[in-house]
């Protein structure tokens, strides 16, 4: 029995192999810790905040906060549209599909409540429903960009009209998506033509198909309503009488108006409008979208009933109200640009250095000018910036000069950096982008004196740069940033304006460096220390003091008579008042993703319209890659790549709050919607860098030391960018040794053996500046 339990209890081993033990060491060598490491350290990184985990009674509390606050906001909501006295309920009709009639749809809701009132093609009229005791003021929307977005902005019901006949077209889906990224409060879906399909089962799965597709959109769609039945037209027309809408976030935090009147009183424009929104300050500024910021001569109250408009012997309008505010000494002025202030300096300490010599200096960069040239450098700064006497070199870039404008200095620099083409690093000549032809059809010397009119190319023109602009995308998501260097070209030269880092995460970079290409109103940008602060101080503010929302008033605004001649030939006229500050430019930062719809290439730089809130610009943004730094400095990208978030860097007006952005483009099929996002900062100190990277490959290698050929093409670029480091895309990182015979070859060594199929390259860094904004006045 006992040998029968050994044999139970006994197994066979798995393997024959026996595992040593490692051997342990209790330190490490220096050597071993080098070669382990290969040069890199891990920050420590202490976090000794204690995490705090909310109780059973603070979650409570959170939730009856959270209770509370919604019902003094239904409460507001009540107040704004209670009975006939209360504000009309705004309600934007937007066709979708080009077979359907916004005006019969307005037609059908009225005809369900039994009112026959003329509906005009297009425009603002309001509709009272006595039946549950409102008012609806109708916005119907033509098929047009522009118009459809302001009534989608400014509406607090957006119906879309949908066809049970035709699909939706590009133009109805670039609208629908626009408007989904720039936010939208409430929504109605309705379907036109649907009796005209004979199979009741066919309706059926045709409102399924319909309710799909919209409730991609908005996944809070239940149903599609037929306007052709009465019955859901009443539910429609009960919902927007009866529902409190949701509202937009960023619209809510400001003040807003619809023009229901517009007329020219003694020079000043006169808006004729309900208070929405927070309180209406006469101290800041307006937005008439299309035309600017404007400031407010003054605002006074008026009645519906007494709102008639008269018309005095020098055929000026003439409205007579009763009087609320005027804006005080407070009252936001038009400058963009900050003055000269001397407490600014006390910001930065910045130490004062000679001129650097060639080589690695204290601040981590590989400067590759001459001492010589670095003095000239030096010295013609000092002539053009005119230091005054006991003034610090820094202290003197705050001056503005009197003429300065958004050009580059020399004609040569402006058109080297306007071509519509990649940059200067794209293995073509300067006198190349000065000629070649941009994706609009004119040349880079031709950028900033073309005409708004739109050239059409021709067809093989056109898919001949669309192919060469994608391959150019391909290669640079295949290869970032690599470039190849022909023979004949030297290096020295061709990338004078680069230079090398130690590191690029830790080097540091001056802000407000000296460099001819940047933007002579840099100095005048606004600065915030601390932006979110401001920005929740600033919101705070617009809740305070002015006009009550609800309240009827005539808006007196000191703006050009376009204004009242565009208000006959547009569909929707809002008026915006803008936030403390936010008339002011900066360096603005947007957190942008492409959208999935648009095919094209969406290159850095590229002529874009920027819809921000109320505002569009015309810009030129620089992408560059999203996340934080240690040092702030962030490599930019040549192309917005689908699936990638990136960062938009233009110098445009600050907004603050959860603003959306579209970033919109022109072409013959009207406006593209190209990719969207939000406001992220405004950060000057940004700084965006732009990298190539030159690749060579092993000629011979002998244990750590390889000859290195095709990276450079004469003796002399190798000496100019020897103290360069080296690197290989596997990992191996080294130096220049010294250089072999007159065709570029050179000896380098790394931090261990070299694969034969390794890569060897250099990486050089050139400082990129982001561009002006300017108004944009297109209508599309």
């Amino acid at each position: 029995m006992k040998g029968s339990d050994d044999m139970i209890g006994h197994h066979h081993r798995s393997t024959l192999k026996k595992i040593q033990k490692s051997y342990k060491s209790k330190h490490s060598s220096k050597s071993a810790l080098k070669a382990k490491n290969k040069g890199k350290i891990e920050k420590s990184v202490s976090n000794n905040k204690l995490r705090h985990e909310a109780t059973k009674q603070e979650r409570r509390n959170k939730a009856k906060q959270a209770m509370l606050h919604k019902r003094v906001e239904t409460e507001q909501n009540k107040k704004f549209f209670d009975g006939r006295k209360g504000a009309s309920r705004i309600v934007a009709v937007i066709p979708l599909c080009p077979d359907v009639d916004a005006t019969e749809v307005v037609k059908r809701l009225n005809g369900s409540v039994d009112i026959n009132t003329k509906v005009p093609y297009s425009g603002v009229f309001t509709v009272p429903v006595e039946r549950y005791k409102q008012k609806i003021q109708y916005i119907v929307a033509p098929r047009h960009t522009t118009s459809i977005l302001d009534a989608a902005q400014v509406a607090d019901f957006v119906v879309f009209v949908l066809s049970a006949k035709q699909e939706v077209d590009h133009f109805g889906e670039t609208c629908l998506r626009t408007i989904v990224s720039q936010g939208v409060s409430t929504v109605y879906t309705v379907v036109q033509r649907l009796d005209e399909v004979e199979s009741a089962k066919m309706q059926t799965e045709l409102r399924k198909s319909l309710l799909s597709y919209i409730s991609h959109f908005f996944a809070e769609q239940e149903k599609v309503y037929s306007i052709e039945n009465q019955q859901e037209a009443l539910n429609v027309i009960r919902g927007l009488c009866q529902q409190f809408p949701k509202g937009v976030q960023w619209r809510d935090s400001r003040t807003y108006l619809l023009a229901e009147k517009a007329g020219i009183d003694n020079g000043s424009v006169v808006v004729e409008g309900i208070v929405r929104g927070k309180k209406l300050n006469p101290d800041r500024l307006v937005h008439i979208p299309g035309f600017g910021d404007f400031q407010i001569e003054k605002i006074t109250s008026v009645t519906e009933d007494s709102s008639s408009m008269a018309v005095d012997n020098d055929n000026n309008s003439r409205y007579e109200g009763n009087f609320i505010a005027i804006p005080t000494a407070d009252q936001d002025d038009l400058e963009e640009y900050a003055p000269f202030n001397d407490t600014m300096t006390d910001e930065i300490d910045r130490y004062e250095e000679s001129a650097p010599e060639r080589g690695v200096r204290l601040d981590g960069h590989f400067y590759l000018s001459d001492d010589e040239e670095d003095a000239k450098a030096q010295k013609s700064l000092k002539e053009q910036n005119k230091i005054p006497k006991g003034m610090s070199e820094y202290q003197a870039r705050w001056i503005l000069e009197e003429n300065s404008d958004d050009e580059y200095d020399s004609d040569e620099e402006k058109n080297h950096d306007d071509s519509m083409m990649l940059d200067d690093d794209d293995d073509e000549d300067d006198d190349t982008h000065s000629i070649a032809p941009s994706a609009y059809g004119y040349s880079a010397t031709e950028a900033d004196t073309r005409s708004e009119m739109f050239v059409d190319l021709s067809p093989e023109e056109e898919a001949r740069q669309l192919k060469e602009y994608r391959e150019r995308e391909r290669e640079d998501n295949e290869f970032p940033d690599e470039v190849e260097l022909p023979p004949e070209v030297s290096a020295k030269e061709r990338f004078a304006r680069y230079r090398g880092l130690k590191n690029f995460r830790s080097s540091e970079w001056d802000t407000d460096e000296s460099d001819p290409r940047r933007p002579d109103i840099w100095t005048g940008l606004t600065r915030f220390q601390n932006f979110r602060a401001t920005r929740n101080r600033v919101l705070k503010e617009a809740a305070t003091d002015g006009v009550s929302a609800g309240t009827r008033v005539l808006l007196y605004i000191k703006a050009p008579s376009d204004v009242v001649l565009a208000f006959g030939s547009k569909t929707v006229l809002p008026v915006y008042s803008l936030l403390r500050y936010e008339h002011k430019k900066v360096v603005l930062n947007l957190l942008v993703t492409p959208n999935t719809e648009y095919e094209q290439p969406i290159p850095s730089k590229d002529d874009l319209i920027l819809q921000c809130g109320p505002r569009r610009y015309r810009v030129n943004p620089l992408f560059s890659e999203a996340g934080n730094s240690s040092n702030n400095v962030h490599k930019m990208e040549r192309f917005l790549h689908q699936g990638h978030t990136s960062m938009a860097s233009v110098i445009a007006p600050v907004s603050f709050g959860s603003t959306p952005v579209n970033f919109l483009k022109e072409s013959d099929k009207g406006l593209e919607l190209v990719a969207s996002g939000s406001v992220a900062d405004a950060d000057h100190n940004r700084i965006l860098s732009k990298r190539i990277i030159l690749t060579g490959y092993p000629y011979k290698i002998h244990k750590r030391l390889v000859t290195i050929r095709y990276m450079f093409f004469n003796s002399e670029d190798v000496n100019w960018f020897k103290a360069i480091p080296l690197f290989t895309k596997m990992g191996r990182s080294g130096y220049i040794k010294e250089s072999i015979g007159t065709h570029g070859y050179f000896k380098c060594t790394f931090n261990g053996p070299l694969n034969a199929q390794d890569t060897i390259a250099m990486s050089l860094y050139k400082r990129v500046w982001p561009r002006q904004s300017e108004l944009w006045t297109g209508n599309f």
